[in-house]
């Protein structure tokens, strides 16, 4: 399909000239005549239709040039190809006359045969027909002796069948005892060979063990040594690392220590900074005359065995304390702290306080409560880092159990559990929910209150804490308590001359508090509280006392976790006066400094041990490593050599002769067996066509003379029907050869050269041909482009003149043609209708004054552009010219012709 295009390609621009010609214009009806000047303005179509008439002219000449080049070429290949024609020709004339008098040679040959084998076979014939009517003679004339009976027959047929039974059963026994001998000789031979391979082996595997468990023995005694090498280098990585661990342990205690310290120092500096730089807000509890001496007259007179004022037990004192504690309320409240609202509380995720937030509780309900114990005359709280970290454990531990104290009160089996893990007597407790740490929310919907513990400050912590204190100290303001808490908070369970041998301990405290679950009975949700714990002091007069006399006190045991150094280091308890606060921060500032300056030095210390311990660490691992190593080789060594003695005794020689011997046992049975079976075979077959033959020969045996005339006669009829299926055969056999004879063809080795020539000068004229289209198309394509570079460039003012956007354009020489009365011509349709193509008045144009002129309708302009001739136009009259051309050039192109013919008429319009 390519080559067609492309010949209709060229004969289209051979056919060019004839198709170019001036662009005649018609005017319409209202058109002036156009002036003798007029007539040599240059449109713009005008313009393009040179440029494609230039065009046509090129491509024109260049398919007339390849024509004329294929036509040459053409004719010079037709020369050439009929003067190898005819050597092809005269070659073959040659070649059939020798093939000719071959054949008829050949064909002769046959004949001949064919004559002499039927002469053979006629005389054989007449040979064979002479002997069987000579022998038919003498049956006839022995007649008498030949005919028998039918009992004869019958007689003869039952007696050949009894002895073919007897003769074949007489076979198949001897036949099965020879396969039986050849079995039983294959299972002696198979039972003593196996017998034999069996023995070998156990003899080599006894010679192959005994040699392997010396090798053992001697490998296992090398790795036993090297062991015993890898065992001391790893008592002595394991002391190593022991001391790397002690060392590390140490330094990270060190470095820790050093971060402790520095944290310890800042905190203290910004303390004081504050502290300097803000007049803090002192919270105080207030409590009247009558409430101290109340609870002095209780510590003072009161007995062993109850640890509350209870109202039954202390009417008198309780009306008075009540009266008190009511007065007390009144006179108590919280004042909010600016400073203090600058710091914010850390709560952990299972929501209790953070370590330092849990000191600052402490410290700061320790400041609440001991004015009020020294005035009642009982001890101040001190505080520990164990009452802290006892504070901490049962915080935690309310969590870990999600105890809520709302609806349970105390968790005693955690406080019995944190007091023997710190191994002290008891835990005391007191408790107070939270009521203003932290903001509520309350949901209608549900009736439920929540508390939101978010974004908390110191100042929420000491209000919450503030109010508990009140709460516990003051809880039977209201005649609902017996004052249990009051007691352990001021420390006057045991009487001030008492000598009880109870434990309490409400020497120690620590503050915590937690939130959980809440109160779902009252509705409360995520609520919390504070826990006051205190443990007992060893130092205290009554674990003093009760130590002295014999009682058995874990708090005053030195190897009790409470009395340990740094657990029972105490903490300080910063005074309410601004003053004595400045100075206790000052000390704390210098006392931190040098503590931060000594674990630095320590650190430094422990550092340079560690490393040194690290060092001999790694030196000794990698003798580890290397005595590893040497057990691993051992190790491997052993496990290779024994594999490698430990040899298949199925590979030894003497198996595999004995195998050997085997094998060939079973050829030997199996040849044996076949040959029994194929001499039986045979001998069945042998006997039963006997016995065939023999009843046929009885069956045979005639019972009349025509019969036996019949059976003569039979013979006759038979050797005449082979003789002439021999001659039929022979003649048969001479026209095959003879037709193979006609149908052999002549190689001539020369014709095939010069066919390969012809192909390769049909093959040449196709490729010219192919490479003159190529440059045609090439050229077509170029001018194609400038075409249509030239109609872009041109066509601007047109297209704007045409769809009636612009009242003027210029011309190829330069002339500017403007629309006579503009673009406001009266009649408002006559745009459309132009561009409708429709007829009627329409706005014409003029050249402006001065130049030549020319005038025509704006429809007129644009039918001209309508009108042009497109290069490429496959549809052109110069289609048949060049066709007309192409047929003339004889070889090659009559073809060509008829698929441009193809071609058109599958493209017409």
């Amino acid at each position: 399909m390519n080559r067609k295009n492309t010949i209709l390609k060229s004969v289209a621009l051979a056919g060019a000239l004839t198709a170019t010609g001036a662009v005649a214009t018609t005017a319409h009806a209202d058109t002036v005549a156009t002036s003798t000047a007029a007539t040599s303005a240059t449109t713009t179509d005008q313009q393009l239709a040179n440029m494609q008439s230039a065009h046509a002219a090129t491509e024109s000449a260049a398919a007339a040039s390849n024509a004329a080049v294929m036509s040459e070429a053409t004719t010079s290949a037709n020369s050439q190809i009929a003067d190898l024609n005819n050597q092809i020709q005269t070659r073959q004339a040659s070649d059939a006359a020798m093939q000719q008098a071959s054949q008829a040679s050949a064909i002769a040959s046959v004949n001949q045969a064919a004559t002499s084998a039927t002469a053979a076979e006629n005389a054989s014939y007449s040979q064979a027909v002479a002997s069987q009517t000579a022998a038919n003679d003498a049956a006839l004339k022995s007649a008498q002796s030949t005919i028998v009976t039918e009992q004869q027959k019958n007689q003869e047929t039952a007696q050949e069948n009894a002895d073919y039974q007897n003769q074949a059963g007489n076979l198949d026994s001897e036949h099965n005892a020879t396969l039986n001998k050849l079995d039983q000789a294959l299972k002696n031979n198979t039972d003593g060979t196996n017998a034999a391979i069996q023995k070998e082996i156990s003899r080599q595997k006894a010679d192959e063990q005994g040699a392997i468990n010396q090798a053992a023995k001697n490998l296992d005694s090398q790795i036993s040594a090297a062991d015993t090498e890898v065992g001391k280098a790893q008592q002595t990585v394991n002391a190593d690392q022991d001391v790397v661990n002690a060392k590390d342990a140490a330094n990270k205690a060190a470095n820790q220590a050093v971060k402790n310290a520095q944290d310890k120092l800042s905190d203290a500096q910004d303390a004081l900074k504050k502290a300097e730089a803000n007049q803090p807000v002192v919270n105080t509890i207030d409590a009247p005359a009558e409430y101290i001496n109340v609870w002095k007259t209780y510590y003072e007179t009161k007995k062993p065995g109850t640890w509350t004022l209870s109202q039954q037990q202390f009417p008198e004192l309780y009306a008075r304390l009540q009266k008190a504690e009511q007065e007390a309320k009144k006179n108590n409240v919280y004042k909010e702290d600016p400073a203090a609202k600058q710091i914010k509380v850390t709560l952990n995720d299972n929501g209790t306080l953070s370590h330092d937030d849990v000191i600052f509780a402490t410290q700061y309900a320790a400041n609440l409560i001991n004015p009020i114990r020294e005035a009642v005359g009982t001890n101040p709280y001190k505080i520990t880092n164990a009452s802290i970290d006892v504070a901490q454990d049962v915080e935690n531990g309310y969590r870990k159990d999600n105890w809520n104290a709302w609806t349970n009160a105390h968790d005693l089996k955690l406080l019995d559990q944190v007091a023997n893990n710190w191994g002290t007597d008891i835990v005391t407790e007191s408790w107070a929910g939270d009521g203003s740490f932290g903001s509520l929310s309350y949901d209608g919907d549900n009736n439920t209150w929540t508390h939101n513990y978010t974004n908390l400050t110191r100042d929420d912590l000491q209000r919450g804490i503030y109010n508990a204190v009140e709460a516990l100290l003051f809880e039977c303001a209201k005649g609902n308590s017996s004052n249990g808490h009051t007691t352990d908070l001021l420390g006057v369970r045991i009487g001030k001359n008492a000598k009880s041998s109870s434990v309490i301990g409400s020497d120690l405290l620590g503050v915590g508090f937690d939130y959980g679950k809440g109160n779902e009975a009252a509705n409360q949700f995520n609520v919390g509280g504070f826990h006051f714990n205190s443990i007992s002091d060893a130092t205290s007069p009554h674990i003093q006392y009760l130590a002295s006399h014999n009682y058995v006190i874990k708090a005053a045991n030195p190897n009790s976790k409470v009395n340990q150094p740094g657990y029972k280091d105490q903490i300080a308890i910063p005074s309410a006066n601004h003053d004595d606060q400045i100075k206790q921060l000052q000390a704390a500032v210098a006392t931190d400094t040098q503590a931060l300056n000594d674990a630095k030095s320590k650190a430094s210390t422990t550092a340079s041990e560690l490393k040194s311990a690290q060092d001999k660490l790694a030196s000794d691992q990698a003798k580890l490593s290397q005595a590893q190593k040497r057990v691993t080789e051992l190790r491997t060594n052993k496990e290779n050599t024994l594999k490698a003695m430990a040899t298949d005794p199925m590979q030894s020689p003497a198996i595999k002769n004995l195998q050997a011997k085997l094998a060939q046992a079973r050829v030997d049975h199996d040849n044996g067996v076949k040959a029994e079976e194929a001499q039986y075979a045979a001998k069945t077959k042998d006997l039963k066509t006997k016995h065939e033959a023999k009843l046929a020969a009885i069956a045979a045996q005639p019972t009349s003379l025509a019969e036996l005339q019949s059976q003569l006669q039979a013979k006759l009829d038979t050797l005449k029907a082979q003789h002439e299926a021999k001659l039929k055969q022979i003649t048969d056999d001479a026209n095959a050869k003879i037709e193979k004879i006609k149908n052999q063809k002549v190689a001539d080795p020369e014709i095939d050269k010069l066919n390969a020539q012809i192909a390769q000068i049909k093959s040449d004229l196709a490729k010219k041909q192919q490479e003159l289209d190529n440059n045609y198309q090439a050229l077509k394509a170029k001018n194609q482009a400038e075409y249509d570079a030239l109609a872009k460039k041109l066509h601007e003012s047109d297209k704007a003149v045409v769809n009636g956007n612009s009242n003027q354009y210029k011309t190829a020489d330069g002339k500017t043609v403007v629309m006579a009365g503009g673009k406001t011509n009266s009649h408002s349709g006559n745009l459309s209708a132009m561009q409708n193509g429709e007829t009627g008045d329409v706005t014409t144009v003029k050249v402006e004054p001065g130049t030549s002129s020319v005038e025509m309708t704006r429809e007129a302009y644009k039918a001209q552009q309508a009108k042009l001739p497109q290069t490429g136009n496959s549809n052109s009259t110069a289609l048949i010219a060049l066709g007309a051309i192409a047929s003339m050039f004889g070889f090659g192109l009559v073809a060509k012709k008829k698929e441009s013919y193809s071609f058109r008429r599958n493209n017409e319009v």
